[in-house]
């Protein structure tokens, strides 16, 4: 546990370097610039608390009543909007001040604290940035995620959670820190007044990608300018065999099929004719082969409420097909990563005789919501079925503990390869391509 815990912290300092923390930077610099001695410390507590509360302490609470955190988040980047724009507009700061100023009394007074200390509105902002920051997580939260939902707090997802916050206040607090010390030490001259309504616009252009969904597209587009397997290499760090294993025991095993199947064995594919009759490959060069191993009888779909662009499926009814099961949820950049070449899996070995199976188990509240979800799947043009698994069922049955995952079944319903994560495209193409051309 103590293993887990620093790499939770090593964690959450990477995570600033992330595509998907992009928003939030311009959102902590304008919400430390304003006035009062204790910001900094309420912006990184507020975040922590919001943070903490809705990934893991609510987050079972919210599942079972249905409820999700995307309208919550979409007020959070109202509030910091509107805090930008005080920024900018420093006549609207004023009016807003005289308008909330009953309200910022009263909330320093439960808060302990003397008027002008900076702590009741660095709470507030802090909440509304965790709220946006929390889709940004690494596989070591996403696992206590998946447990927290599933099951309930507990004390072990809790201690990583707040180790994860430890290290993510540790930029956020440095950012938080330069962006107060930069506004200030220029005073009441021209240059801090510029720097400030800099700082407020950028508040309000960041809100504004949030409210418009449009910082996932963003965020593709700077991943996609960033070096080659940037983030595999951020969240190398968390998939350490060692941490691995421990957060393995964070999860009781449901309907585990296959996980006691022992050792596996690797074997070669079998190859024959029927590896002739198939289309051209996608990648541009292909693995020889790949050992494909015995892992096992894959479990059914269980707890699957709702099933797009498919009626329900069984792994029984799918026998003497090949069936790439693949866990996934929308606000999963990894995810957003993959799916392009999961479409074209689909697409070019669909006639061949394989069944592309997308289970969503969803990550974070408002993923929850099947008319997301529906939606999701719509805007990126996917025509395999999807499974809406919310209550972590068929997850808990297959023992995952990623998104995204695969699990590739072979014609006679059996697991003979996973792969969790980005990359190794080829190799999955090729696993593919050899249970294709393996005799019924």
């Amino acid at each position: 546990m103590v293993l887990i815990l620093g790499f939770a912290i090593v964690a959450g300092v990477l995570t600033i370097l992330a595509p998907c923390t992009l928003p939030v930077v311009p959102l902590i610099l304008g919400a430390a610039a304003a006035d009062g001695r204790r910001r900094v410390a309420g912006l990184l507590l507020g975040f922590g608390l919001t943070f903490i509360g809705t990934t893991v302490l609510l987050a079972s609470a919210l599942a079972a009543a249905g409820l999700t955190t995307g309208t919550l988040r979409l007020a959070g980047a109202v509030v910091l909007g509107a805090a930008g724009l005080s920024l900018a507009l420093p006549r609207l700061g004023v009016r807003l001040d005289r308008v909330l100023s009953p309200l910022a009394r009263g909330g320093t007074s439960l808060a302990g604290r003397s008027a002008g200390s900076g702590l009741g509105g660095g709470l507030v902002l802090g909440g509304a940035i965790g709220l946006i920051w929390a889709p940004c997580v690494g596989p070591i939260m996403a696992a206590v995620i998946a447990v927290a939902v599933s099951r309930g707090p507990s004390v072990e997802t809790i201690a990583i959670a707040v180790a994860y916050v430890a290290g993510a206040a540790i930029p956020l607090g440095l950012i938080a820190g330069w962006g107060r010390r930069a506004t200030h030490s220029l005073g009441a001259a021209a240059a801090g007044g510029r720097l400030q309504r800099s700082f407020g616009i950028a508040m309000v252009l960041s809100a504004l990608l949030v409210v418009s969904g449009l910082d996932l597209a963003v965020e593709n587009r700077v991943s996609a300018i960033l070096p080659a397997g940037w983030t595999e290499a951020l969240t190398s760090v968390e998939q350490q065999p060692a941490v691995q294993d421990g957060l393995a025991t964070l999860e009781e095993s449901g309907v585990n099929d296959h996980a006691g199947a022992g050792p596996s064995s690797a074997e070669p594919s079998a190859s024959g004719g029927a590896g002739d009759q198939l289309p051209a490959p996608i990648a541009t060069t292909l693995p020889s082969s790949v050992a494909l191993e015995n892992l096992g009888s894959a479990p059914d779909f269980h707890g699957i409420t709702a099933w797009i662009n498919s009626p329900a499926l069984t792994v029984a009814g799918l026998r003497g097909k090949v069936v790439l099961v693949e866990f996934w949820t929308f606000a999963c950049i990894n995810c957003q990563h993959v799916q392009p070449y999961v479409k074209a899996w689909s697409d070019r070995y669909g006639p061949a005789g394989l069944v592309v199976v997308g289970v969503h188990t969803p990550e974070l509240s408002f993923e929850r919501d099947l008319g997301n979800v529906r939606q999701a799947v719509a805007q990126a043009g996917l025509h395999y079925p999807v499974a809406f698994d919310p209550a972590f069922a068929t997850w808990n049955a297959y023992a995952n503990s990623y998104w995204p995952a695969f699990y590739f079944i072979d014609k006679t319903g059996q697991i003979r390869h996973t792969h969790f994560g980005e990359g190794d495209y080829a190799g999955s193409e090729q696993v593919i391509r050899q249970l294709l051309a393996a005799a019924d």
